[in-house]
């Protein structure tokens, strides 16, 4: 099969970077188009699901369950692509961070004061796997979610980062509200026993594991 014709099912990789999207770009490739727009309505699901009023008791939250999740947000009706979500991700900041990162209802029953819902994990399921070509795994985050944030998120104040990256060799720098989002646990406060990095990365890896007899990515 030529890497320049064929279904998603067939070009995955090609059209995941298996050879630097040489060929594809100029003119977009339709499948590529395809595969960009289903990804990032992955991602606005995380915000058409985030709970920002500021009103309700639950502001911080997700408006809908993990079962339906992709149904509520319009993701699921005549989509090819399926998917089950397999586990929700919270932070909490050990850092003051603007409302733009951390969103907390005003009201004296909000659910919670610390946690936030920060994003999903997911799986293709088997109608899925069919379609994408592998046991497709993704992990979602959302971004920052208030009015005039993104002049607010350029103003960063960087920090060193040795949860993620270690503490021998170069040194990257990273924002140090993202940074203490990923990271922060306080196990005080039930959705934050672990931090957002842990929870992913266990789900993350759990799922290849469990999957290893077939072609699956994340």
């Amino acid at each position: 099969m030529n890497s320049y014709y064929g279904t998603i099912a067939e070009r995955w990789e090609v059209l995941s970077g298996g050879t630097n999207w040489q060929g594809l770009i100029d003119p977009l490739d339709l499948e590529l188009r395809k595969y960009l727009i289903h990804y990032g309505e992955m991602a606005q699901a995380t915000y058409d699901t985030f709970n920002a009023d500021l009103f309700s008791k639950l502001a911080g939250s997700s408006r809908y369950s993990e079962a339906h999740l992709f149904s509520k947000v319009g993701l699921e009706k005549g989509n090819p692509y399926k998917y089950e979500v397999t586990k929700y991700l919270y932070a909490t900041s050990s850092h003051p961070v603007p409302d733009a990162f951390i969103v907390k209802s005003i009201r004296l029953d909000a659910w919670s004061r610390e946690s936030n819902w920060m994003g999903y994990v997911a799986v293709a399921t088997d109608d899925g796997k069919l379609e994408l070509g592998r046991r497709d795994i993704v992990v979602c985050w959302r971004g920052t979610v208030r009015t005039l944030e993104w002049v607010n998120d350029f103003d960063m104040s960087l920090v060193h980062a040795p949860k993620i990256f270690g503490d021998g060799g170069d040194q990257p720098m990273v924002h140090r509200g993202f940074y203490s989002i990923y990271t922060s646990k306080n196990p005080a406060f039930p959705f934050n026993v672990t931090s957002a990095r842990d929870q992913q990365g266990g789900v993350a890896d759990w799922l290849p594991t469990h999957h290893r007899a077939e072609s699956n990515n994340v």
